[in-house]
């Protein structure tokens, strides 16, 4: 949005006060579009980084939602540190323990194709398994 003062003067009053108003920009297209790519380096990065000494055990596992909040976080502040101007950053981390079980993650959106995106990563190491799915959505 762009800012315009428009001056408000007042007979009694000695000194006119400015009023701000903002104009709409009518701008549809990022100034810095959401890069796949860099953003799945971050999230490869941060996971291997957090999880590379990381076990599953009864102790560990009461710990695990906050460490799934605690990755989130992370991930949001480090992509958000791009600088992708009118997205919306949304990160989703599962962690799981590692038994010879399958697993299947589905998120469903409705968004635009064009100026949408998502980066994904997968972590697994001898006793956990983890994805973190970024999501940029543009906001227009």
């Amino acid at each position: 949005m762009s800012e315009k003062s428009i001056p408000i003067t007042n007979p009694v009053a000695p000194n006119p006060k400015q009023l701000r108003t903002y104009q709409p920009t009518y701008r549809l297209e990022p100034k810095k579009k959401f890069d796949r790519d860099v953003v799945q380096r971050i999230v490869e990065r941060i996971l291997v980084e957090e999880l590379h000494e990381v076990e599953y055990t009864e102790k560990a596992e009461k710990l695990i939602p906050d460490l799934c909040l605690t990755l989130a976080d992370t991930i949001r502040s480090a992509v958000k540190e791009e600088n992708y101007d009118r997205y919306r950053i949304i990160v989703a981390v599962t962690i799981g323990q590692r038994r010879q079980q399958g697993v299947q993650i589905f998120h469903s959106f409705l968004w635009d194709h064009e100026r949408d995106s998502l980066a994904s990563s997968n972590f697994e190491n001898p006793h956990i398994f983890a994805n973190a799915v970024v999501y940029g959505v543009y906001l227009d």
